[in-house]
C-alpha cells in the first residue's frame, strides 16, 4: 500500500471514531436524563403511589443504570481508541516528501550535536603567501560545508606581502583567519590576533592536538598567551623505530637537481661542492637547450622573504641545519652569524666562479616569484637551492606533462663531503609560530574554533587527503588505503586538485601527520604502499639504481635537536626587540649587496666592501639575543 493510501485510510478512522464518540455521548445524555426524571418524579404523588411506583419503576432503573454504565464504557474505550489515533506517524506532505513536524518536537535524546545540521557561515582568510582559491564546486570543500556548515572565502597574497600586511595593519581591516607565514611577527606585533587560551580546552580535538606544547605557542608571545596556532609537526600514532616514512615526500632545503642530470652521468651522487657544479657544467655543455629554450644550469630566486634561496645554503654546507640567517653549535647552543665568515666567502665565490662561466644567467636576481616558478616549469633548470614546498607549484607542471625526468632529487652537499644536516629530522613536533590565528575582527570565534576542531576529526581530515572513498581512494583487504594509478594521476594534476581536493583547506589549518588511528598514514605521500608501487616508471628505475625507494632517502633521517628552529624566533620577533632592527638591516644589506658579490668581475673587492658593510652592524647583540630565546623556549 502506497504512502497516500495510508492517509486516507488514517483520515477514514479518524472521521469515524469522532461520529461514533458523538453518537454515544448523545446516547448517554438521554438515558441520563431518563434516570434523573425518574428521581425527580417521586416527589409529585403521595406515599402509596410512590411506592407502587417505585417498585415498578426500580427494576427498570436498575436496567437503565447497567446500560449507563456500559455506555460510560464504551465512552471511554472510544475516547482511548482517539488519543492513540492522534498518537500515529504525522503525515507526509506529497509535494516534499517530507514529515509534517508536531509542534514543540523534542530532540531526541539519542542525538549528538554532530547528527545536527549546522547554520551555515561564511568566515574570510588572508593568507600571506601565494596560491589559489578552490571553486565553490569543489566536492572536499561541499563536503565540509555539510559537516561544519562553513565556506571559506580565501584571499591569497598578490604582490608584495609587506605592503599588503601593512594596509591591512593600518586599516584594522582584518579577515575572520589570518595565515600569517612570514608576516606572523608583523600581525603580532599589531595585536591583530585573537588570544585563544580560554577558547581551546573547550575544543577535544584541538585541546589533544595543542596540549603538549601549550608553553611552546606562548613563548612567541611578549604577554605569553597564544595567539597562533602551528598547522605543522604534531605527529599521530608513531612508534618508535616505525617512522621512517615521516619525510616519505622531503621538502626541505637542499641543492635540488634534475633526475636527468644524475642519470646522464651515470646515476651519481656528488656530495661535494664543487664536485656538484662540475656535473652542470658537464651536462650543460652537452646540453645547451632543452626544448628548444636556452638551459638555466643554476637558478637563485632572491625576491621578498623567500630569499633564503639566497642566503642560506652556507650553513648547510658545514653541517648546520635549517636555522634560517644563523648556525647554531649543537654542543653549547652558542649562536653564530655566518653572513661574514669563511664558509660563506668560499659559497659567494664559487657562484662568482660559475656566473663567470655563463650558469647563472643574471636575469635569476630580478625574477619575482612567479616567473621564478614558471621558468622552472619549462624543465630547462638543471639545479638550484631552495625548499621543496617553494618550487612546488612549477614542478607539478612537469608532473603533469610527462616529464618525469625533469623532476628534482635532493642533494646534501658539504665543504667535506662528509656533513649532513639539512633538516631531515625524526618527529619535530610543535616549534611555536609557524601557522595560523583568528583576527580580533572574527563574527564567531566560537564557530571558528568549532570548525578548526572538526578538521581534526579523522574522517574529515582523510577527506581532505585522501577524497571520498571509491572515487579517490580504496581500501584493499587489508584495510590499507591504496589509489590506483588514475587516481593518483588526478592527485598529480594541479588542476585536478585544485577542483576536486580539500588540500587547500587543510593546509592552511591545524592538521594531523603521522598516522590514523587504524595504522594508516594521515597522507597519500607517506603512506609506504603508495610511496613504492604507484611511483612513476621512471621514478622506480631511476631509485633502484642507488637502491633508494624515494628522494628522500638521498638524505639521512637526523634527530630534532629540541628547540624550535631559529628562523621561527626571527619571524614572531617583537618590534620593540632590540635584535629586530638588527635583524632586518642584516635581511637588507644581504638582498642588496649579495646578487652583486656573485655577478662582480672583481669578488674579493665587492666581497671586503660587503663584509666592511657588515661589521657596522652590532650583530653580536643579535647573537645574545638569540641565545636567550633558544635558552628561554627551552625552560618552557
Amino acid at each position: 500500500m502506497d504512502s497516500e493510501s495510508v492517509k486516507h485510510l488514517c483520515f477514514a478512522l479518524c472521521c469515524f471514531l469522532i461520529l461514533l464518540y458523538c453518537f454515544l455521548f448523545m446516547f448517554f445524555i438521554s438515558h441520563l436524563w431518563q434516570l434523573l426524571w425518574i428521581d425527580l418524579s417521586f416527589s409529585a404523588v403521595d406515599g402509596r403511589e410512590i411506592r407502587q411506583y417505585k417498585n415498578k419503576k426500580l427494576k427498570k432503573g436498575d436496567q437503565k443504570m447497567k446500560k449507563a454504565k456500559i455506555l460510560a464504557l464504551l465512552m471511554a474505550v472510544a475516547m482511548i481508541i482517539t488519543a492513540l489515533s492522534a498518537c500515529a506517524p504525522p503525515a507526509t506532505d506529497s509535494s516534499s516528501g517530507t514529515a509534517t513536524p508536531t509542534p514543540k518536537q523534542e530532540t531526541p535524546a539519542a542525538e549528538t550535536p554532530e547528527d545536527k545540521t549546522p547554520e551555515p557561515i561564511t568566515f574570510t582568510m588572508f593568507v600571506a603567501g601565494p596560491g589559489e582559491a578552490p571553486p565553490a564546486s569543489n566536492k572536499i570543500v561541499q563536503k565540509i560545508k555539510e559537516i561544519t556548515g562553513v565556506t571559506i572565502d580565501f584571499e591569497f597574497l598578490v604582490g608584495d606581502m609587506e605592503q599588503k600586511v601593512g594596509i591591512m595593519i593600518a586599516s584594522g581591516d582584518y579577515p575572520d583567519f589570518i595565515g600569517a607565514g612570514q608576516a606572523r611577527g608583523r600581525f603580532l606585533n599589531a595585536g591583530s590576533f585573537a588570544a585563544l587560551d580560554d577558547y581551546l580546552p573547550k575544543y577535544p580535538n584541538l585541546w589533544k592536538h595543542y596540549e603538549p606544547y601549550l608553553d611552546t605557542l606562548r613563548s612567541i608571545s611578549a604577554d605569553n598567551k597564544i595567539y597562533i596556532l602551528d598547522i605543522w609537526g604534531r605527529q599521530y600514532w608513531l612508534n618508535d623505530g616505525q617512522d621512517d616514512f615521516y619525510e616519505g615526500d622531503y621538502n626541505g632545503p637542499a641543492f635540488w637537481i634534475q633526475k636527468d642530470v644524475l642519470a646522464w652521468d651515470g646515476y651519481s651522487h656528488p656530495v661535494k661542492l664543487d664536485d656538484f657544479f662540475d656535473l652542470l657544467e658537464r651536462y650543460y655543455k652537452e646540453h645547451p637547450t632543452i626544448d628548444g629554450q636556452p638551459t638555466l644550469p643554476f637558478e637563485i630566486h632572491s625576491q621578498d622573504w623567500r630569499s633564503f634561496c639566497l642566503k642560506n645554503a652556507p650553513q648547510h654546507l658545514i653541517g648546520g641545519r635549517n636555522e634560517g640567517d644563523v648556525v647554531v653549535h649543537p654542543d653549547t647552543l652558542k649562536v653564530e652569524i655566518y653572513q661574514n665568515k669563511w664558509y660563506a666567502r668560499d659559497y659567494y665565490k664559487k657562484l662568482n666562479e660559475v656566473f663567470k662561466k655563463g650558469m647563472i644567467h643574471p636575469e635569476t636576481f630580478t625574477r619575482n616569484y612567479d616567473q621564478y616558478l614558471s621558468v622552472i616549469s619549462t624543465g630547462r633548470v638543471l639545479a638550484m637551492f631552495d625548499q621543496q614546498w617553494n618550487f612546488q607549484d612549477g614542478e607539478s607542471v612537469l608532473v603533469a606533462e610527462g616529464k618525469i625526468n625533469r623532476t628534482y632529487v635532493p642533494l646534501g652537499l658539504s665543504y667535506d663531503g662528509t656533513k649532513y644536516a639539512y633538516n631531515r629530522v625524526r618527529n619535530e613536533g610543535i616549534i611555536g609560530g609557524n601557522g595560523m590565528g583568528i583576527s580580533v575582527n572574527c563574527k564567531d570565534i566560537e564557530r571558528a574554533m568549532a570548525f578548526m576542531d572538526a578538521l581534526l576529526r579523522e574522517d574529515v581530515h582523510r577527506l581532505m587527503y585522501w577524497g571520498i572513498e571509491g572515487e579517490d581512494y580504496y581500501v584493499d583487504e587489508n584495510g590499507r588505503y591504496r589509489r590506483t594509478p588514475e587516481q593518483k594521476a588526478n592527485f598529480d594534476n594541479p588542476d585536478w586538485r585544485l577542483a576536486n581536493a580539500g588540500m587547500v583547506i587543510g593546509d592552511q589549518f591545524p592538521k594531523l601527520e603521522g598516522r590514523y588511528s587504524n595504522g594508516n598514514s594521515c597522507g597519500a605521500g607517506t603512506q609506504p604502499e603508495e610511496r613504492f608501487e604507484n611511483q612513476f616508471d621512471y621514478d622506480k628505475e631511476f631509485y633502484s639504481k642507488y637502491g633508494f625507494y624515494t628522494k628522500s632517502d638521498f638524505l639521512p633521517l637526523i634527530d630534532h635537536p629540541g628547540y624550535p628552529e631559529v628562523w621561527s624566533i626571527f619571524s614572531t620577533m617583537e618590534e620593540d626587540n632590540i635584535a629586530k632592527p638588527i635583524f632586518d638591516q642584516i635581511t637588507d644589506l644581504q638582498n642588496r649587496y649579495l646578487p652583486g658579490v656573485i655577478m662582480a668581475d672583481d669578488f674579493d673587492a665587492a666581497w671586503e666592501e660587503y663584509v666592511n658593510r657588515y661589521e657596522s652592524i652590532d650583530y653580536p647583540a643579535l647573537e645574545e639575543e638569540i641565545e636567550r630565546q633558544i635558552q628561554m623556549r627551552l625552560k618552557k
